[in-house]
Formats: structure tokens, C-alpha cells, sequence
């Protein structure tokens, strides 16, 4: 803007600032309000210092041909442009004066704005002279005393030849045009600076709720509250129903809505989505329910989810996914406090049962002792299990044990099965105490199920011991387990009472002996060449299926000459014919001890 001493159009009361003074100011109001509100602060500034210019010269002139012609010598000697050409040619713009001023166009010259938006920003995606087009609509609208708006059609700021304007009645524009016009409307400077302070307050108000729900659900965590009472003490606060879910769908912590109402509308709804951005913070509708859900992370893993549940007419509030995610990181804090505590507990566990398993006392009330601390209701009556996992895709591939065993210990828990669980050798071992017998087998079979549907790229198979009464009889029980879990069946949980003789043979038996009478009957079918495992797979596979070949050729993947081709090759080799069934039912019985005491794998 240029500094003039015209007292003609300029009043002593005018403040004229200079072009690079008043780009730094809008340089502020964009960085600081946005672009949308800066724009209609520009507008409405602009429509305010051309609405008090025209009536400052109507104090002089009532004549709007006058007026008008006047207009452009303004802009100039406010240094607004160096020039004003209007489009319209004289007996025109005197036709369009009679219609008030409708559909003048023209252009602005050198618009200092165009200068300071190029400065500061670049080129623009629209048109930049938002000061100008304000001015010149206060000012034609209180000459004409109607809402008129002069709109920039071209800018030069966003590359255009010229800034041109357009001027027409304002039911014009909201007829013709999509652009927001209440920008435009007569809101002073004070209703701007209202809505500021409106909107400052209401952030203020939202960061002071928010620091007060953070410091609630802190302190809740810091008096070693659990999670569930942290999630109650954030549905007090927001009055809105949460619920944690695992990564399995199952319900860890609700509040605010009834289990049975969830249940049905919610978890088994056919409408609810499979989560496909687990890391972010999702929206998803089903019907009159609606969702807002974030990730619990543990160690860098997601652990659960954490969801808002909205039944109309409760609806989303636009602050409600920061007051989720700031649960979520509470809820973290829980489930670590948790983690750690209960991990520290199974150490423990593990360190007992592994004296246990490795004779590590001075005698044995040292260890019925220390169960009783860790397991207070402990009844003399227990049962040992073998629990043998496999990845189901890649055999040699190693399993993370320890992570199993807190798996287990968390699943036999959540069955009511108390006990010891520990690794031995390749194995997990664990005892069980207060032994139900009615009940055991069933909730075994939970605890195994569980297992599978949370690790579904492994197998699982379970080998149980006899009940027993003394720990001093734990390493017997131990190896019955061990027996049972070797049993070359497709039985996934398999007690050792379904070994039927084998399991007391054995136990009489030396296992020496046992090795010799293998190695006499079998012969070089025991060698530990892939073709001599294939060939013993094979007349195992056969004694099981007693002798069928159909049902052996479809175990085996074979045709039925390949499955014929090798018995007869089994049969040279060890001399018996197996179509005999006290031969074939003697051969079993060996090779399946031969598993049994861990000499062979099937």
C-alpha cells in the first residue's frame, strides 16, 4: 500500500499500512486460523473498510455515477492496484447504474496482493485478492444499499494474464455459483474474534476433560487398579459403553451395555467387518449401533482392541478417538502390569516343577510345601500331562516354548485347572492338582481347542497320565505321559490307560531287551537311512489299517502296486509273512514300544 496525502479521498482517521506490513499479517492469519477462515477474515475486513469509505463519501455526494467513478481513484490512492479498467464502455455502465450496478466486469491492475501472496506462498489454487473483492463489495453494497458481491474471476497469483472481477447481486450468485458464500456475509470483526475465543474455549474445554480422563485412568493404574476398573472408571467419565476384545474376537473387559445385548448384536453380527487396518483407529455402522475401535499394542505387538460402542441416539463426537486412544494407552499399562506380574508368578511355577522334574530337593514336602503356597487349595490328588507341539507347515521350524506355557497356564486357568507347567527335553509337562476326574477329560479338551483356534499353525497332542496321590510318584506318572503323547495315533489328546498292555509291559520290561528283540525282528528296517524310515512308516502304517491296502495306499499317497511293491520288499527283509495276524499284531506291539520309549518316531 502507498503512503498519499490526498485529503480528498483519504481521511486523516484512515490507517495505510504498508503492502509488506499487511502481507506479514495475512501471512500470520493463514498460519495461524487457516486458510478458509483467513479468507473470510480478508473478505469481511475488506467489505468493512469499503462499506465505511462509501458512507464516508455519501456524507459528500449522493450521486452513485459519481460514486462509482470514484471507486477505482480509491483503490488507487489506497495503493490497492495502479489501476481499475472496467470492461463496459460508457452508455453501458450508465444502463447497468439504472439496473443498480448488475453484471459489470473489469480488472484490477498490479493488485498488491497478488505481490505478497507470490512472496509468501507461490503460486495459489485460487484466487487470491481477498482484501480487494471485500472492498469493493462493502463498497458498491452501501452505495446501492443491497447486497452486491464483486468476485474475482482470474488472479494473476495463480497464474492468470489479469485479476478480473465480476460484479452481481448476491441471489445471482446464489443462484449461479457453488462457492461458500456465507464468507461473505456481515460479520464484523468482533463476531470473528467471538468465534475464536468460542472455539479456543471449547479446546481448552476438551484439553482440560481430556487431561482429567488421562490423569483418572493414571491414577487408577498407579493404585494397581485392574483393568477392568479402569475401563469402569472411563465409562463413568464418558458415558459410553467400551469393550476390550483379544485378537480372537473374545471378550476380555465390557461395561456400559449387558454381555447378552453385546453378544448378540454386536459379536455375532454378520454386518460387523474383519478389521483390515489393525494399526490405526477405525468407524465402522451396523444398523442403529456404530463403532469406533483402536489397537492395544504390547511390546510392540497388537495385543487386543479397544472399541466405543454408540447405540443411537448416542452418536460420535469428533474428540472421541483421541479420548480412545488415550484408553488404549492406559489399557497397556494394565496388560504390561498384568504380564509381568503373572509372568513373574509362573517362574516361580516353572522353578518348582523343574526341581520336581530334575530331583532337586532333600526331600519331598519341600516341594508338596511350596505347591501349597503357590496353589493354596491344593488337594492330594494329581495327574500329569505331555504336551507335544508341531508346526503344522514347516516340522523343523522352532516354537517358542516359554511363550506356549504362558498360553497354557492362562487357558488352563480360565478351565479352572490349577497345576505346575514347565519344558522338558522338547516337551511341555505339566501337573495338575485337585484333580476332578469326572470333569477332566472335558476341560483338557477346552483347554486343547483353545489352543488350536489361537495358534492355528500349530498341532497340539496330549499325552495323560494315570491319576495319582503321592508326588512322590510324579516321575512314573511323568513317564506315562510321556508313553501316552507318543502314540503314533491320530488321537490328539490320549490317555495312557489306552495303552492297554503296552503301557505296564513296559514298564516291567528292560528296555534293552526291548531293542534287541527289535533289532532281531526288524533288522535293517531300523537303520536310519530315509529309505529304511520310509519302509518301517510303511509297515506301520499297514499293521494300524490290519493289513488293508486301500485304506493304506490312501494314508500313504501311494497306488496300489507302489504299496504292494513294498511289502513284498518289507517281508524279504524280515522273513514274516504279515498276512499271519499273531505276526502282524507281535510286529505292532514292537514297533509301537519302540515309540513308546522314544526309540523310534512315527
Amino acid at each position: 500500500m502507498k503512503i498519499t496525502t490526498d485529503t480528498t479521498l483519504i481521511n486523516q482517521s484512515d490507517l495505510v499500512i504498508t503492502s509488506q506490513s499487511f502481507g506479514l499479517l495475512r501471512k500470520e492469519l493463514f498460519k495461524n486460523i487457516g486458510m478458509k477462515k483467513a479468507k473470510g477474515f480478508l473478505l469481511r475486513f475488506g467489505k468493512e473498510l469499503g462499506s465505511n469509505k462509501a458512507k464516508e463519501l455519501m456524507e459528500k455526494t449522493q450521486s452513485i455515477e459519481e460514486l462509482l467513478k470514484l471507486a477505482s481513484q480509491i483503490h488507487v490512492k489506497l495503493g490497492h492496484v495502479t489501476a481499475v479498467e472496467p470492461n463496459d464502455s460508457p452508455p453501458e455502465l450508465e444502463q447497468n447504474i439504472n439496473r443498480k450496478l448488475a453484471n459489470v466486469t473489469g480488472r484490477w491492475i498490479d493488485s498488491f496482493e497478488v505481490a505478497t501472496h507470490l512472496e509468501h506462498y507461490g503460486i495459489a489454487d485460487e484466487c487470491s485478492c481477498y482484501t480487494l473483492s471485500g472492498f469493493a463489495s462493502g463498497y458498491v453494497s452501501t452505495i446501492f444499499n443491497e447486497d452486491i458481491f464483486v468476485k474475482e474471476i482470474t488472479c494473476r497469483s495463480k497464474g492468470d494474464a489479469d485479476c478480473t472481477f465480476y460484479i452481481n447481486t448476491k441471489e445471482f450468485w446464489q443462484k449461479d455459483s457453488n462457492e461458500d458464500l456465507p464468507i461473505y456475509d456481515d460479520q464484523t470483526i468482533l463476531n470473528e474474534l467471538e468465534d475464536t475465543y468460542d472455539q479456543l474455549l471449547s479446546q481448552r474445554n476438551h484439553l482440560n476433560k481430556m487431561t482429567n480422563f488421562h490423569r483418572e485412568l493414571t491414577e487408577s493404574v498407579i493404585k494397581n487398579n485392574s483393568i477392568e476398573n479402569v475401563v469402569k472408571r472411563a465409562y463413568e467419565i464418558l458415558n459410553i459403553p467400551i469393550v476390550i476384545e483379544d485378537l480372537h474376537g473374545n471378550v476380555l473387559v465390557l461395561n456400559g451395555i449387558e454381555s447378552d445385548h453385546y453378544k448378540k448384536d454386536i459379536l455375532k453380527s454378520k454386518k460387523r467387518k474383519k478389521l483390515i487396518d489393525i494399526y490405526h483407529t477405525t468407524y465402522e455402522k451396523m444398523d442403529q449401533i456404530q463403532l469406533l475401535t483402536t489397537p492395544i499394542f504390547l511390546q510392540n505387538k497388537v495385543f487386543a482392541f479397544c472399541s466405543f460402542i454408540y447405540i443411537e441416539p448416542q452418536t460420535v463426537d469428533e474428540h472421541d478417538d483421541l479420548f480412545l486412544e488415550r484408553l488404549s494407552l492406559v489399557a497397556t499399562l494394565c496388560f504390561l502390569n498384568e504380564k509381568v506380574s503373572f509372568e513373574t508368578s509362573e517362574r516361580l511355577k516353572i522353578s518348582i516343577l523343574d526341581r520336581l522334574i530334575n530331583k532337586q530337593y532333600n526331600s519331598i514336602t519341600e516341594i508338596t510345601s511350596q505347591l501349597k503356597f503357590m496353589i493354596p487349595n491344593t488337594t492330594g490328588s494329581f495327574v500329569t500331562l505331555s504336551l507335544k507341539c508341531s508346526s503344522k507347515n514347516n516340522k523343523s521350524s522352532s516354537i517358542d516354548l516359554y511363550d506356549q506355557i504362558l498360553q497354557l497356564s492362562k487357558a488352563l486357568k480360565s478351565h479352572y485347572l490349577e497345576g505346575l507347567i514347565s519344558q522338558h527335553k522338547d516337551q511341555i509337562v505339566i501337573l495338575l492338582s485337585s484333580v476332578d476326574a469326572t470333569f477332566l477329560i472335558k476341560k483338557i479338551n477346552k483347554v486343547w481347542s483353545h489352543m488350536v483356534k489361537t495358534n492355528k499353525n500349530l498341532d497340539y497332542k496330549i499325552g495323560i497320565s494315570n491319576i495319582f496321590k503321592d508326588l512322590r510318584d510324579f516321575h512314573e506318572s511323568m513317564k506315562q505321559a510321556e508313553q501316552a503323547v507318543r502314540l503314533p495315533r491320530d488321537q490328539k489328546i490320549i490317555l495312557y490307560e489306552e495303552l492297554g498292555l503296552l503301557g505296564p509291559m513296559l514298564k516291567d520290561m528292560n528296555v534293552e531287551n526291548v531293542k534287541e528283540i527289535a533289532v532281531k525282528e526288524l533288522g535293517t528296517l531300523l537303520n536310519q537311512d530315509d529309505k529304511s524310515k520310509e519302509l518301517l512308516h510303511t509297515l506301520y502304517t499297514y499293521l494300524v489299517n490290519g493289513g488293508k491296502l486301500e485304506k493304506t495306499m490312501g494314508d500313504l499317497s501311494l497306488s496300489i502296486g507302489g504299496i504292494q511293491y513294498r511289502i513284498r520288499k518289507i517281508e524279504d527283509i524280515i522273513q514274516k509273512d504279515l498276512k499271519v495276524f499273531s505276526t502282524a499284531s507281535y510286529l505292532l506291539m514292537l514297533i509301537e514300544s519302540l515309540v513308546l520309549i522314544g526309540e523310534v518316531e512315527m
